[in-house]
C-alpha cells in the first residue's frame, strides 16, 4: 500500500485539523474507522469512477478514492502514516481496494507531514 510516515514529537493536532478541512469538495466525507484511522472518501470524477467500475468488476455503487491518516503513540511521540488507495464495491458486496503509487502525491503528503510538524521517515 502506497503510504507516507513520519514521526511527531508532539500531537500532530495541527495535521488533524489540515488533514479534516481539507476534506471538503462536494462528495468528500469524513469516516472515522477505529480511534487511530481516519480515512477521507472522495468520489473521483466521472471517467475515473466508470474505469474503476469497469476494470475492477464493481456493482453499481460510486467507488471512492480514499486518503487515510493512521495515528500511533510510541516512546518518541506520534507516528504517522498518510496511505492512499480506491475502493471500488464488488457485485458480492464486499469492497475491493486497488492500490496505486502516485509520485506527485507522495511529494504533496511529504510536505503536509512536514509543514505539520513531522519528520518523513520514508523508503
Amino acid at each position: 500500500m502506497p503510504a507516507r510516515r513520519a514521526l511527531f514529537g508532539e500531537s500532530p493536532a495541527t495535521l488533524d485539523e489540515v488533514f479534516r478541512s481539507s476534506c471538503n469538495a462536494p462528495g468528500d466525507k469524513i469516516k472515522q474507522v477505529s480511534t487511530s484511522v481516519v480515512q477521507c472518501r472522495i468520489l473521483p470524477p466521472p471517467d475515473i469512477a466508470a474505469f474503476l467500475l469497469l476494470q475492477y468488476d464493481g456493482a453499481l455503487e460510486a467507488p471512492s478514492l480514499i486518503v487515510q491518516k493512521q495515528t500511533a503513540r510510541n516512546d518518541a511521540g506520534y507516528a504517522v502514516e498518510l496511505s492512499y488507495f480506491a475502493e471500488v464495491i464488488q457485485k458480492s458486496g464486499k469492497p475491493r481496494r486497488i492500490y496505486f503509487r502516485q509520485p506527485r502525491l507522495d511529494v504533496l503528503m511529504d510536505g503536509l507531514l512536514e509543514a505539520s510538524g513531522g519528520t518523513t521517515i520514508n523508503d
